[in-house]
């Protein structure tokens, strides 16, 4: 009984809180739930051509023998192909979206295919493992705290850049914007990967190592993703101060200079605005 409430939580509640993190930053113009909900799921779906891929360059069964094959599966054989579906899907489906109309959209729109796959590969592993035995639950745990915010964080990473290449004034920009965009997500996802993979290397001695490596990762993504957050909001701020009318899709929309979000509901609330005149919750 206690797993059967346990793990259903740890496997929604790290992508919830993760999405809502990241989604309350949006401070000038909240994206349609109905885009997101789509991101989500192709993001769950990108997991199918994923796994196809991986399998046809790793094998069904992939055995980790060396550095060496640790290093050539982590950034080839899963972080470049994971990364690369997920960026894929970012373009296709938001690129020439009329609600992509400032920077920090990228790193919401990212971030939600991201947690759509974390999502679903976090489920099949979870129940994998308790198919084997009662690790499941170590499994979910773990994953909670490492792979899911990976994931979203290589999605911050990936959005920021893409964010970036979408208001850029040549094609050659917005290329090489969105080449470094995902070269840098395959790196922090190749070097998170490398480390796991290396702990599967038959009487490693970098066990240690390894954990060192994991952990410091994870903190240099959440340091990046900080610094990048920060900066698409500015990007986003300055493209929204002052403006009271934009064209969008050939149609004009009126739009206030000073106005803002509530974090509690998401409500549009006047900056300086003491209280949300929608949900009644304080703003100070």
């Amino acid at each position: 009984m206690f797993n059967l409430i346990t793990i259903p939580t740890l496997l929604v509640a790290p992508a919830a809180f993760l999405f809502y993190y990241f989604w309350i930053r949006d401070k000038w113009e909240k994206e349609p739930w109905s885009l997101i909900w789509a991101l989500f799921g192709l993001g769950c779906l990108g997991v199918i051509p994923a796994a196809i891929i991986e399998v046809a360059i790793l094998g069904a069964d992939t055995r980790i023998e060396t550095v060496g094959q640790a290093f050539s599966a982590a950034f080839l054989g899963v972080a470049l192909v994971e990364e690369g579906i997920k960026f894929v899907i970012v373009y296709l489906f938001t690129f020439r979206s009329r609600h992509f109309d400032e920077e920090y959209d990228g790193i919401v729109y990212a971030v939600a295919v991201g947690l759509g796959f974390a999502f679903l590969e976090n489920v099949l592993y979870v129940v994998m493992a308790l198919s084997e035995g009662p690790s499941g639950l170590i499994t979910a745990v773990a994953r909670a705290l490492t792979a899911v915010p990976a994931h979203a964080l290589d999605g911050v990473i990936l959005g920021y850049f893409l964010g970036h290449a979408k208001f850029a004034r040549g094609a050659t920009d917005r290329m090489r914007l969105s080449l470094s965009g995902l070269a840098l997500a395959v790196a922090f996802h190749g070097l998170y990967d490398l480390f796991v993979f290396i702990l599967m290397v038959p009487d490693s001695t970098l066990v240690g190592w390894c954990i060192v490596g994991l952990v410091w990762t994870l903190f240099a993504q959440w340091g990046a993703a900080y610094r990048l957050v920060r900066a698409a909001q500015e990007h986003s701020s300055k493209r929204w101060r002052g403006a009271a009318q934009v064209t969008i899709g050939g149609i004009d929309e009126a739009r206030p200079a000073a106005m803002n979000f509530c974090r509690f509901c998401g409500g549009k609330v006047d900056a300086g605005a003491g209280f949300c005149r929608h949900c009644g919750a304080g703003l100070g």
